[in-house]
């Protein structure tokens, strides 16, 4: 059995659990519900040390961590794309999110699911889900901070589709039939629409926790207007049932509110009491709906599902094809042919040599005509290679600095800035400024940096700053990553 810790980051709380997962089960071993100080999440320092004290208070010491996005953190975009079979959908939905997306790719992180194909539509649908590089960079960063490995990153309304799909499994629901799910933690409300054993959308709005009434309302008239506005790509038919997500005496106003509004049955989903879940250690008094998208994504990571989204491992292109060899295999087999009809020509008519020749060259013209379809995937793998070769990892990168800076509490970072180098001898550039207490703490940060292979430092000078009496010195760090020579591009995601 593996131990993980998954956990529901929001800006003002943190809700998570700690379970054992194995075998298609994830089996509860504590929950955890803290309340997040305001300004702890400006900085990746303070966030991961206030979810140390937090997880040592807890009792909980393992090292490898889940996290779920709130949905309204992430953009999910419906996505039409062309034709094309599932091995090739990684890459054209890369290129389709590049042609549609307001900021360059290499920016944010992004995963997608792929959606039943219509009868009415000759190419594929997908949910493109993206968030910004820098979040995923700024989480990483605090929990390299708070000693931990995180080992995926999703989102909260998919990851509570998991424990809708697995239950309707076990109770022998029509996976076809359209689906409602609302789940609500405290102000937050995530909405989403499942059939066919897929998410079609998913949304997330807020309410005013303290008027229920009003609340309810508010949540009727969002869930009506994104049913409208997605009419078009949800399969025909109403809502044949409404999971509501929590405990059996959670939201019980809102389930008689959607039983009216929506004339079906709504079904409990309780996250703790969800199919493949067993609890088996202590469980608090936070409202059982908050652990949804927590446990949601062990259930996902333990069944090994293709419902899931991952920012860290999303949906990649299969191995490359060796396109070349088809070719030689081309030439060999002109050649073959042509050696055959050099020997048959001594046994043969001169009729039977030319039907040889004939069908020789209808072989080579298929050929040819394969080739030409082929020549389009084979420049668009040359175009993925010649991005995915480019630049550097500053994921990584973010890494090495925070190992490098060793948690002191001597030095901190008020802004960190990377760039790409601009010249043939500089792979990246990485800026950081922030305050010392005494100027042998800024030059022992420079010895540990210049200590690393291909590091070139750009020396500035010390500035004395009012502000913060405890760090009077401001310091600038310039670490140019210099081409070793002859180098040749580093693959993307490999360590700096």
């Amino acid at each position: 059995m593996a131990e993980y810790l998954s956990i529901d980051l929001e800006p003002h709380r943190v809700c998570g659990v700690l379970a054992d997962v194995s075998n298609g089960q994830v089996r509860v071993l504590k929950t955890l519900a803290a309340t997040v100080p305001d300004g702890v999440l400006t900085s990746p320092l303070e966030t991961g040390e206030w979810l140390k004290r937090v997880l040592q208070q807890s009792g909980i010491s393992t090292s490898k961590v889940m996290v779920v996005l709130p949905r309204e953190e992430v953009v999910v975009r419906h996505l039409e794309l062309p034709p094309g079979n599932d091995e090739e959908l990684p890459t054209i939905v890369r290129f389709q999110a590049a042609s549609k997306s307001t900021v360059p790719l290499d920016q944010v992180a992004l995963d997608y699911l792929p959606l039943p194909q219509r009868t009415d539509f000759a190419g594929r649908d997908a949910l493109l889900v993206t968030v910004p590089q820098e979040r995923i960079a700024r989480l990483y960063g605090a929990a390299v901070i708070a000693g931990l490995e995180v080992v995926s990153v999703g989102v909260s309304s998919i990851a509570t589709a998991e424990l809708v799909f697995a239950a309707e499994t076990a109770a022998s629901k029509v996976a076809a039939d359209l689906a409602l799910v609302v789940a609500r933690h405290g102000n937050r409300v995530e909405m989403s629409v499942v059939g066919n054993g897929h998410l079609y959308f998913s949304h997330s709005t807020q309410t005013v926790q303290e008027h229920a009434e009003q609340g309810c309302s508010s949540i009727l008239a969002e869930i009506s207007r994104s049913s409208v506005a997605n009419s078009k790509r949800l399969p025909e038919g109403k809502f044949a049932r409404i999971w509501l997500v929590g405990g059996a005496k959670e939201d019980v106003e809102l389930g008689n509110a959607l039983r009216e509004r929506f004339g079906c049955e709504v079904d409990r989903l309780d996250p703790l009491t969800a199919h493949g879940v067993e609890v088996r250690g202590t469980v608090g008094s936070t409202e059982h709906s908050a652990f949804a998208g927590p446990i949601g994504q062990l259930v996902g990571f333990s069944r090994e599902t293709a419902h899931s989204v991952d920012f860290l491992n999303p949906r990649r292109p299969v191995v490359k094809k060796d396109y070349s060899r088809i070719k030689y295999g081309a030439i060999a087999a002109a050649v073959a042919i042509a050696i055959i009809g050099i020997f048959t020509f001594r046994s043969m008519k001169i009729a039977d040599v030319k039907n040889e020749v004939a069908s020789t060259n209808s072989a080579i013209k298929d050929q040819q005509d394969l080739n030409k379809q082929l020549e389009p995937k084979v420049a668009i793998i040359h175009r993925i290679d010649e991005w995915a070769n480019s630049g550097v990892n500053w994921l990584d990168q973010t890494h090495d600095l925070a190992v490098t800076m060793d948690g002191t509490d001597r030095k901190y970072l008020t802004r960190l800035n990377a760039s790409n180098g601009t010249v043939k001898t500089i792979r990246g550039t990485l800026a950081a400024y922030g305050r010392v207490k005494e100027r042998i703490d800024a030059e022992g940060l420079r010895a540990e940096f210049l200590k690393q292979p291909f590091i070139e430092i750009e020396p500035k000078a010390l500035k004395p700053k009012e502000g913060d009496s405890d760090f009077p010195l401001l310091f600038e760090l310039i670490v140019n990553m210099k081409k070793p020579e002859g180098d040749k591009p580093a693959k993307a995601g490999s360590k700096s």
